[in-house]
């Protein structure tokens, strides 16, 4: 007697902390309406971030062909020596390197998305005075998109067009 006063005390106060309220849980319709929503939800952004890796890829190219220029060009300058600077459609690189010492300064391996393409200047000069001894383009292309680099004549100037 004493036993079940003692369930129905604890039963009793166990629904009035609840409330009344009964949980159930999910139903297996509930389940799978939210795995379709995220599968849905999934989908659209593997598409977003595959071009959102190509959009950083190429960002960090540009960068470092921009910075490696600069660096040519200021090593030709501060040595006052020269600094060709070549570009290989073979093994898909390009490097600078020292005139007087045949010392290599740069050295770089294009990443495997973007190709080297013909170019009507394969290598150039940059003359202890901070010029270039000839002027053009070099192509690149990332998948569908191709970029520009285009050289000026004048102080080394260059301009990188999408």
């Amino acid at each position: 007697m004493v036993k079940e006063m003692l369930l129905s005390q604890i039963r009793n106060e166990f629904l009035r902390l609840s409330n009344g309220h009964k949980e159930n849980g999910f139903t297996l319709l509930e389940i799978l309406i939210v795995i379709c929503v995220m599968t849905v939800l999934l989908s659209f952004s593997f598409f977003t971030i595959k071009s959102f890796s190509e959009l950083m890829q190429k960002r960090a190219f540009i960068s470092q062909i921009q910075s490696d220029l600069y660096y040519a060009h200021s090593y030709a300058l501060s040595r006052r020596e020269t600094v060709t600077v070549r570009f290989s459609i073979l093994s898909n690189q390009y490097e600078a390197i020292s005139g007087h010492s045949r010392e290599i300064i740069v050295q770089r391996k294009i990443p495997k998305p973007i190709k080297l393409e013909n170019s009507n200047v394969p290598s150039f000069i940059i003359t202890p005075e901070g010029n270039v001894s000839n002027f053009g383009t070099v192509f690149f292309r990332l998948n569908d998109k191709r970029l520009k680099l285009t050289f000026f004549i004048g102080r080394g100037r260059f301009l990188v067009q999408e």
